[in-house]
């Protein structure tokens, strides 16, 4: 008999997001620190949960099916390379682009390399701050569909 999945994990990116969006980042962060430490599954899914609130309302994917990671110097304007970001950010960038093409076999890879080194302090710390980038990705798309939908004239506040 296996486990049934806590209906807890969702409901605690649900609150965390509620504060960061409500001013409280810090304090949201930290309520996903238990998911991060619970187990290697349940911080695969946390991954999963914020690259999911992160691609919410996206354009549809293009004509070839895929999305693309774009990214671009913000000093410059230019375009940069993935390579270039630092590793929690290109960890977040890219995990949530190979989950928004639905390739679990590369996000799964994305995200085995991260926290294959988590059983050391510095690994643990790597882990983390991905995960975290993926919070301010969940984050910024968060607060984008909340503006979107106040600025939407048929918008109600009840």
């Amino acid at each position: 008999m296996t486990a049934e999945p806590s209906p807890l994990p969702p409901l605690i990116v649900e609150e965390a997001l509620n504060q960061a969006v409500n001013g409280n980042p810090i304090g949201g962060g930290l309520l996903l620190v238990p998911l991060i430490e619970e187990s290697r599954f349940e911080c695969f899914a946390l991954c999963v949960m914020l690259a999911t609130a992160a691609l919410t309302g996206t354009k549809p994917k293009p004509a070839n099916g895929m999305f693309v990671l774009e990214v671009e110097d913000t000093w410059t304007g230019q375009p940069g390379r993935a390579e270039d970001l630092p590793p929690e950010l290109a960890f977040a960038a890219e995990f949530a682009t190979a989950w928004g093409n639905e390739d679990r076999t590369a996000a799964q890879a994305l995200f085995d390399a991260v926290a294959d080194e988590a059983h050391t302090e510095a690994g643990m710390e790597r882990l983390i701050d991905g995960v975290l980038a993926l919070y301010g990705m969940a984050i910024a798309t968060t607060r984008a569909l909340i503006q979107e939908q106040r600025n939407n004239p048929n918008h109600r506040e009840d």
